[in-house]
């Protein structure tokens, strides 16, 4: 008798859903790939790169709960899944690695060349599972790298970037591979504003970010001779949520939650809010005038 509780206990305790087993432990635990280091003491705060914070916040206000993020390798995100040690993961997934190099596209395929970290969060099958113990929801957030580069200057295309140096925030994966296929020299650094000041002040040829996020920090007046940029390469990597194969009750409120965001726009919201961050920080650490006046 005892030994058939236990076993139902620990059978119960498998197959509870993750936002259940959040809220009897009173918080939201979500797993990252990367999770930008707290800043020294007395260093300024900046805006970090990836919306993946952001997203875990806005998720843990609908379900009420506080939320704690975490950093998982993601070798260990489906253990870690599994384990309870995280409810649910953000990772980034490429629909369908192999379709640039079936079609010959050669600037496409050479984005797929990702640093180790985007590889292995981009293994995912395009289908809602995965196939190896997780399901993908998409948070409906897909973009690829576009460059920016001062109005006046020649370069257009991929190519034209060989030799010469390109920057963006160090958990820019999918913007390092890229400039690096292309021979061009990287140079990460710590947030995004910090290679577009590096950009504005001359010392950065050409500045990496998201695409989704280019068109509104464009929008701002001091942007305008900055604008140009260079021809799209690569696909486009979505970020998802990763749930455990088996949670059909998490992965179910997920995909309405999501559905939600895409109707109000809550993506978008957050996107443009990163574009009005990034600008201020700029704003707030350019030291110099901008290279050429």
């Amino acid at each position: 008798m005892i030994a058939s509780a236990q076993t139902a206990s620990a059978a119960s305790s498998q197959s509870e859903d993750a936002f259940s087993r959040a809220r009897v432990r009173g918080s939201l635990v979500v797993g990252v790939p990367y999770l930008a280091p707290e800043p020294a003491a007395g260093a300024k705060v900046r805006t970090p790169e990836r919306l993946d914070t952001v997203m875990a916040d806005r998720l843990g206000q609908q379900l009420g709960l506080p939320v704690k993020v975490v950093q998982v390798d993601p070798a260990r995100r489906l253990s870690a899944l599994a384990d309870g040690e995280v409810d649910v993961l953000i990772a980034d997934r490429v629909a369908d690695p192999g379709a640039a190099k079936r079609s010959g596209d050669l600037q496409a395929a050479a984005s797929s060349a990702m640093s180790s970290t985007q590889s292995a969060e981009s293994s995912l099958n395009p289908a809602t599972s995965d196939g190896a113990g997780s399901t993908a929801i998409s948070t409906g957030y897909a973009a690829r790298p576009k460059a920016i580069i001062r109005s006046d200057t020649k370069l257009r295309h991929w190519p034209d970037v060989k030799g010469l140096t390109v920057c963006m925030a160090s958990a820019a994966f999918q913007a390092q591979a890229l400039a690096t296929q292309w021979g061009a020299t990287v140079r990460p650094y710590r947030v995004p504003s910090d290679a577009l000041v590096a950009v504005r002040e001359g010392g950065c040829d050409v500045g990496l970010i998201d695409d989704l996020a280019w068109a509104p920090l464009m929008k701002f007046p001091e942007w305008k001779k900055f604008s140009s940029t260079l021809n799209e390469a690569g696909p486009r990597v979505e970020r998802v949520w990763l749930v455990a194969a088996n949670d059909r009750a998490t992965t179910a409120w997920l995909t309405d939650a999501m559905q939600q965001w895409r109707r109000e726009g809550v993506v978008r919201g957050m996107v443009d809010k990163w574009a009005r961050d990034v600008a201020f920080d700029v704003y707030l650490d350019q030291e110099v005038p901008d290279c050429h006046g």
